[in-house]
């Protein structure tokens, strides 16, 4: 049996759409073996309060830390990207982190080369 974590939440429901698509579809562009998992969590905040965690992993090609330093740059591309042919205008993961920071909230990366990613989005209660 599951605890009861829940948690009272409210969001833009059409920008939270937008973050967990363009996620979701840049793990499974850049995934050619392995898996995507999509998780959400109830997490501890502050005293007090809870926030949720959607987190996308993925077991693509992985992020160079040289790379994660800029992901998030308007009309950026990884080196994964750009041996995919450039797919997409660089746009995707900085409309998102905007996005996660509107919503009062964090996005970001945690990625080894050749291991995979995993992005996070973090929105506190409200």
């Amino acid at each position: 049996e599951l605890p009861d974590r829940s948690v009272d939440f409210r969001t833009d429901r059409r920008a939270l759409h937008q973050i967990l698509i363009n996620l979701a579809g840049n793990a499974i562009k850049f995934t050619e073996t392995g898996h995507v998992r999509l998780r959400l969590t109830v997490v501890p905040v502050e005293a007090g309060r809870s926030g949720i965690e959607f987190v996308v992993q993925d077991t693509g090609p992985g992020i160079s830390a040289e790379e994660q330093g800029v992901l998030f740059e308007a009309f950026v591309q990884g080196r994964a990207a750009r041996l995919r042919g450039g797919e997409g205008t660089g746009l995707g993961l900085h409309l998102s982190r905007k996005l996660a920071e509107l919503l009062g909230g964090e996005l970001i990366c945690r990625s080894t080369p050749g291991k995979g990613s995993t992005f996070v989005l973090r929105l506190r209660e409200i």
